[in-house]
C-alpha cells in the first residue's frame, strides 16, 4: 500500500546537491569516512495539524504504557505480580546494573527525551518501537537543520531539535551548565558540530569517544565530575546511555544514586525497562489488557510475548484475509510458525525484547521468517537458542506500507530516481517536568529494504539504488510548533 501521509514535500532538484554539499561541509558524517554517505533525498516531509496533535496524545499514552510497566516491574518486586516480569525486566543485567535500575524505580525517574520510530500514519499510526536512547543526536539534528535551512517551506515550520536540547539542559543547572556526551567513535563528528552551536548558546557539551569514559568521569566530594582541558568540572547532564558499558559497575550504581538524589541528570534514568521492547505485548496479554487502552493497541499494532513452550498468535490475527487469521490461531509452539505458509509468515516479525545482550539494537534482532519452510525454521532454531537463554523475544505485525520518493545517490546528485520506499518516520519529543510533551523535531528515514535504517548508499546487482535516504519533518503552522 502506497500512503500519501505524510505528504511528501518536492524539492527542485538542486536542493539534492545542496544539501549533500553542506553535510559533506559541516562533517555531518557517519563514520571515519570523508563523505557523507547515506542517499539523498530533495524533500522533506509535512505532517498537518491534526497528524501532529494525534503524535501528541500518542506521547502521552506511551508514556502511560511505560509508567503502568514500571508499576508492575515494582509490584514483581514485591511479590504482589509474578516473578517472570521482574525477571525480564533485569534480563542479562550485571547484579550492579539491577541494583542501578532499581534505586532509579525507587526514585521514580523518567525520560525527558524520546525519539518515537513511526512505521505508518495511514489508515493508522502504527510505531516500531520507542527509542528512549536514541544515538546520533548531533548528526540526526544536523541532517535536520540542513535540511530545513536549504529548502524553506511557507506555512510548515521544521522544529528546532537543538534549540530544544538545549533548554531541557539548562533545566538542570545554571549559568552555564555542562552537558557531557560519550559516543561511539562512528557519532563523534556529528556530536562536535552540536557542540559548537550549543556552546554559542551558552551551554558547555563535552563529547568523546566513550572508551574514554572511564578515565574522564568520576566522583568527587559527592558531585560527579568530568575531566576537560586540565579541569574538573561538575556534570549537571549526562546523556550516558553510550558510556555505561565502559563505567565500572559501582560507578553506575552512584551514578544512579546521585541521579535518585538530583546530583546530577542521567538521561536515559538508568532503568533498562527504556530499553527494551519486550513489555510492548503486555496490552495483549489477558491478565494485563485492561490496564491498556485501545489507542495503544493500535499504536502497536499486534505484539506477543515468546515465553516458555506455548505460542499463541491469536492477537496478530485481527485484519487479515481470514485464512491467514485460522493458520495464525492454529499456532502453538515456535516450530508451527515455520510450518504456515509463506502468505501468513509475511504478516511477521520477530524481535528481540532484551535491553542488553548482542541483539537488542543496530536491528541484530529484527527478523523474518517469510522465506522457505527451511530458511524460517532455521531463523526460529535461532531464536529458540535465544530464548532458551531467557532471552524475551516477540512477534509483531508486519507493517507494508511504502512511500513514493525520489532519491539520489551522494556522489551523483544529478541522478535522481523515484522508489517506493519503506519508512521509518522518527519524532522527536521532550517531556517537561509535569510530564507534558513536545513535539520538537523529526526526520524521515526511506529505504527500499524493509528494515529501513542508515544503510550505506550503493548500488545491488541489478544496478538499482540501495541505502536510505533521511529528509527533515515540517509541521503545519496551526500545529504544535511555532
Amino acid at each position: 500500500m502506497i500512503s500519501s501521509v505524510p505528504l511528501i514535500l518536492r524539492h527542485p532538484d538542486k536542493v539534492a546537491d545542496e544539501v549533500a554539499a553542506i553535510l559533506n561541509a559541516s562533517g555531518l558524517i557517519y563514520g571515519a569516512g570523508e563523505s557523507y554517505t547515506s542517499l539523498i533525498t530533495p524533500s522533506s516531509c509535512l505532517l498537518d495539524h491534526p497528524t501532529t496533535a494525534a503524535i501528541a496524545e500518542d506521547l502521552v499514552s506511551l508514556q502511560r504504557f511505560y509508567r503502568i510497566w514500571n508499576d508492575l516491574y515494582r509490584a514483581s518486586l514485591a511479590g504482589d505480580e509474578p516473578r517472570w516480569i521482574a525477571g525480564l525486566c533485569e534480563y542479562g543485567l550485571r547484579p550492579e546494573e539491577i541494583q542501578a535500575q532499581r534505586l532509579t524505580l525507587a526514585a521514580g525517574l523518567e525520560p525527558r527525551l524520546c525519539r518515537v520510530d513511526y512505521i505508518a500514519f495511514s489508515p493508522r499510526r502504527v510505531i516500531a518501537e520507542v527509542q528512549w536512547k536514541s544515538g546520533g543526536l548531533g548528526l540526526f539534528f544536523g541532517i535536520h537543520n540542513v535540511c530545513a535551512a536549504v529548502a524553506p517551506v511557507v506555512g510548515a515550520c521544521p522544529g528546532d531539535p537543538v534549540q530544544a536540547l538545549r533548554s531541557l539542559v539548562r533545566e538542570f543547572g545554571a549559568g552555564e551548565p555542562v552537558a557531557v556526551s560519550p559516543v561511539r567513535a562512528v557519532w563523534l563528528r556529528g556530536e562536535r558540530r552540536l557542540q559548537q552551536t550549543l556552546e554559542r548558546q551558552g551551554v558547555r557539551y563535552i563529547v568523546f569517544d566513550r572508551r574514554d569514559s572511564a578515565r574522564r568521569i568520576f566522583e568527587r566530594n559527592s558531585a560527579f565530575v568530568v575531566s576537560e582541558g586540565g579541569k574538573l568540572l561538575p556534570i549537571d547532564f549526562l546523556y550516558g546511555h553510550e558510556s555505561l558499558p565502559m563505567l565500572a559497575s559501582q560507578t553506575v550504581v552512584r551514578l544512579a544514586r546521585a541521579a535518585a538524589d538530583h546530583r546530577i541528570w542521567v538521561e536515559t534514568p538508568l532503568n533498562y525497562v527504556y530499553r527494551q521492547k519486550w513489555g510492548m505485548a503486555l496490552p495483549f496479554m489477558p491478565d494485563y489488557a485492561h490496564l491498556f487502552d485501545d489507542q495503544l493497541r493500535a499504536l502497536f499494532g499486534a505484539v506477543v510475548l515468546l515465553r516458555g513452550g506455548e505460542v499463541d498468535l491469536s492477537p496478530l490475527a485481527g485484519d487479515v484475509p481470514a485464512t491467514v487469521g485460522q493458520q495464525l490461531c492454529s499456532v502453538r509452539t515456535i516450530d508451527d510458525i515455520a510450518r504456515l505458509s509463506t502468505a501468513a509468515r509475511r504478516f511477521l516479525v520477530l524481535k528481540c525484547g532484551a535491553g542488553s545482550g548482542a541483539y537488542y539494537s543496530h536491528g541484530r534482532g529484527v527478523l523474518r521468517v517469510n522465506g522457505s519452510h527451511r530458511t524460517a525454521q532455521k531463523t526460529l532454531d535461532f531464536v529458540k537458542e535465544r530464548l532458551a537463554q531467557g532471552e524475551p523475544w516477540i512477534v509483531q505485525r508486519y507493517v507494508h506500507t511504502v512511500y513514493s520518493i525520489d532519491i539520489c545517490p551522494p556522489w551523483a546528485t544529478h541522478d535522481v530516481q523515484p522508489v517506493d520506499a519503506h519508512a521509518r518516520f522518527m519524532v522527536y519529543a521532550t517531556f517537561d517536568t509535569n510530564g507534558s510533551p513536545r513535539v520538537i523535531g523529526g526526520l524521515g528515514n526511506f529505504s527500499s529494504h524493509w528494515k529501513v535504517s542508515g544503510r550505506l548508499a550503493g548500488y545491488d546487482e541489478r544496478g538499482r539504488l540501495t541505502g536510505a535516504a533521511f529528509n527533515d519533518m515540517r509541521f503545519s503552522v496551526n500545529g504544535t510548533l511555532r
